[in-house]
Formats: structure tokens, C-alpha cells, sequence
């Protein structure tokens, strides 16, 4: 899947690269990958996880570089233990924005773009999920909104004709696509419930701005968008969406970090600290197994039960 060599290409490139250089891979052991945990804790000031996250995503390297037989061992399988002790220590922290925050920073907003967070923080989608929503996944009837789809960049590149063109294709700045979602069938996705409130929000969003026309296409999915670039040429990207993000906290006066991430958090933890079963929330998160909900979120409200 070209999200997942993207990441991969991305981590080796921002992370192993600058600790190893030209090291070949079966000259790696295991003494250089503990060296290289510590230094990107210790020099580059990751967070424990962040840096077994990009432990792993080597890992996967020398797993794969094995498996093919291009070296005959793996020298992570003599850092797992260490690796197995640091994440016992490691517990993800879950931030959230207060209802105050929230409404801030969407009032601050341009009008175009406020319902994105209530998109986030009532119906607990991520960004990429919100910022592809039609019309046709949204259910006014049942008042539910069917997520199949998210913004990505991580889409196919046209052939490239000049060596500007060549250095995207090999990994840096991916064409922004509309895709179904990261490990779902084309035919899967989620329905999650629309409050009232939120319903009202998205017929006064189509009234006031209508809806972007998108065909199918090359990193396109067919469907009424309801959002779009500034100038209505093109589907939403990441880096419009984080600039005005940026722009309306700062303009509400929020100094503390807030990520549009928050907002999911936000939506799981008001709907769990009101009696909605860790299952449903599983299933409007879009967790495959609920057991990854109540790890998330238990710490965070001890009268939920164990799943």
C-alpha cells in the first residue's frame, strides 16, 4: 500500500538514516540499535514511544531483509527484551481540550471550516476522515454518517517528467488523494451516529456554502465534498487545514499545544464518562478489536469495566 511505504520511507529517511549513515544492513548490531534508541531519546528528545515506534518500523526492515535472505540474522531479536521493558513504561497520555477551547477555536475559524470540528469533537472522526466527507455518506433519515473515506497523502504520482517531479516520486511530498480507508475493505467502513446538533450544523454548512463536486479519478473518490480548498478548485489538503487550525488558536489565544487529534479524544471521553458501552465506542472510533478503546481511555475514567 503506498500509505505504508510512505511511512516506512519516511522514518528511515527522517530517523535511521541520520544515526547510521552508510552502515550496510548486515553490518548493524545489536549493541547500534540500543546506542540508537538512547540517542533518539537523549539527542533528538523523542517521547520513549515515538522512538520504539521508529524502532519498530526498522525492525520491519531486517525482518523483511531475513526473510529474503539478503542477511542471515536479525539483530533486533537481541534488543526485544529491552524494547518489551520500555513500552511496559511507556502509557500513552491522552490530552483533551476543554468544551471552551474547542468552541474558540471554531469560532475563529473561517466559516467554511468550522464544521470540521464539530465533525471531530461530536462525531469523533480524524482529520483525513473529516475533511472527506460527502453528502452521500451522510444519512439524514437515521441521522447517521457512514465513514468509508479519509484525505491522505499518500497518492499515486503522475509519471514524472522533471527532477523536481522525480525527487516526489521517490518518497517527499506524495499527491494528496482521496482513498477508502487504511486497512478496510473498498466495500468497509463505520457508521457513527450524528447528534441532533451537529445534524443542524451540517444543513446550515451545505446552505450556507454548498458542496464541492468531485469526480472519479486519479486519487479520487466520486461524491458532493463538503469541504474544499479556499478557492473551490480542489479537495481539502492537510497543510490548509493545518495552517487555519493553527491561525484560529492563535487567534482565540491558546497558548498550549492543541491538536485536531484532541478532538477525537474529546468525543470518546465525554461519550464513555456517559455510560456508552466501550463496544459502540469501539466500533464509532473505528478500533477493530474494543479492548484498544478501553486501554486508550481506562486510565482516564476508572469506573469503566474491563473488556
Amino acid at each position: 500500500m503506498n500509505g505504508t511505504r510512505y511511512q516506512y520511507e519516511t522514518s528511515l529517511r527522517l530517523h535511521a538514516e541520520p544515526y547510521f549513515g552508510a552502515t550496510v544492513v548486515g553490518a548493524v548490531k545489536p549493541k547500534y540499535l540500543n546506542a540508537w534508541l538512547k540517542w533518539m531519546v537523549e539527542e533528538r528528545g523523542y517521547e520513549e514511544s515515538t522512538a520504539i515506534n521508529r524502532y519498530e518500523t526498522l525492525a520491519g526492515v531486517f525482518s523483511f531483509a531475513v526473510a529474503n535472505e539478503y542477511i542471515t540474522k536479525n539483530p533486533c531479536q537481541h534488543v526485544r527484551t529491552g524494547r518489551q521493558r520500555v513500552k511496559r513504561r511507556v502509557k500513552k497520555t491522552i490530552r483533551l481540550p476543554t468544551l471552551a477551547e474547542i468552541e474558540e477555536i471554531e469560532r475563529h475559524l473561517l466559516g467554511p471550516y468550522k464544521l470540521l470540528v464539530w465533525l471531530m469533537a461530536g462525531c469523533g472522526l480524524r482529520i483525513g476522515e473529516a475533511c472527506a466527507v460527502t453528502l452521500q455518506q451522510y444519512d439524514l433519515e437515521s441521522g447517521t454518517l457512514y465513514v468509508d473515506r479519509q484525505v491522505s497523502q499518500d497518492g499515486e504520482n503522475e509519471e514524472p517528467k522533471t527532477a523536481v517531479q522525480k525527487a516526489i516520486t521517490k518518497g517527499r511530498g506524495r499527491a494528496h488523494c482521496v482513498r477508502h480507508l487504511k486497512w478496510r475493505d473498498l466495500d468497509e467502513g463505520r457508521a457513527v451516529p450524528v447528534p441532533p446538533t451537529i445534524a443542524a450544523k451540517v444543513q446550515e454548512h451545505v446552505r450556507l456554502y454548498g458542496t464541492f463536486r468531485v469526480e472519479e479519478g486519479l486519487n479520487r473518490l466520486e461524491g458532493d465534498y463538503l469541504f474544499s480548498n479556499v478557492g473551490r478548485t480542489n479537495i481539502l489538503m492537510y497543510s490548509l487545514m493545518d495552517r487555519l487550525w493553527r491561525n484560529a488558536k492563535r487567534a482565540a489565544g491558546i497558548k498550549r499545544r492543541i491538536t485536531t487529534h484532541w478532538l477525537r479524544h474529546f468525543f470518546a471521553s465525554a461519550g464513555l464518562s456517559k455510560g456508552v458501552p466501550v463496544t459502540d465506542m469501539a466500533e464509532w472510533l473505528g478500533h477493530r478489536d474494543p479492548r484498544i478503546t478501553h486501554q486508550t481511555y481506562a486510565h482516564m475514567m476508572p469506573e469503566l469495566p474491563s473488556v
